[in-house]
């Protein structure tokens, strides 16, 4: 069971910066791993086959990024919120 969600970024990510400032707003637990210094988030990137900064890891399934943010902002809110919600409790 995954209990947050892991984001996995590069530092001069803007998409990445928009996901966490909604995941904060939003309560909603995560954690963030950096590729450059972090040799973990260098193997799940890979692993992963993602091609872009950020990588966002629920339970093991990788969530597009793109779909959810437009313009510096997360296009959906409520939409969003409700995805990471169901995600999380699929690993309970």
């Amino acid at each position: 069971m995954q209990d947050k969600i892991l984001i996995i970024r590069t530092q001069q990510c803007r998409k990445s910066d928009v996901i966490i400032r909604f995941l904060k707003e939003n309560n909603v637990p995560h954690e963030i791993k950096y590729v450059e210094t972090d040799p973990e988030a260098q193997r799940l990137f890979k692993a992963f086959n993602l091609k872009a900064s950020p990588g966002i890891i629920i339970n093991n399934q990788s969530v597009n990024p793109y779909g959810l943010v437009e313009r510096c902002k997360v296009k959906e809110p409520e939409k969003t919120k409700k995805l990471f919600e169901e995600l999380l409790a699929a690993g309970d």
